[in-house]
């Protein structure tokens, strides 16, 4: 009997020593932690903190891209203007915009 109860532990050192074994028993307790630290108050408020922080920059970047835009816009329209006065001419446009007025 002693002799089958050796057996049986010797299996089970030669089990856990196996590497993917050691992983799995690691990710098991790694788990439990993290999950216990999670139901903490600290860890609550950091990631009340964190999702906070995500929201302010994503209101950031968003005001950037939109004044990126707003700029393109502008330019664009500049280069239209500064192309109908290279067809026209600057005389022509002077013209144009007087009798815009006059009606």
């Amino acid at each position: 009997m002693a002799r089958q109860q050796r057996g049986y532990v010797d299996r089970t050192r030669d089990f856990l020593k196996q590497e993917k074994v050691k992983y799995f028993i690691g990710g098991a307790i790694a788990t439990v932690a993290i999950g216990k630290i999670l139901e903490t108050e600290i860890a609550h408020n950091a990631a009340v903190s964190a999702t906070a922080g995500i929201l302010n920059l994503k209101d950031s970047v968003e005001e950037k891209v939109e004044n990126i835009k707003e700029d393109a816009e502008d330019i664009h329209a500049e280069a239209q203007e500064k192309q109908k006065i290279e067809i026209y001419g600057p005389e022509d446009e002077e013209e144009k915009d007087e009798e815009d007025e006059a009606e």
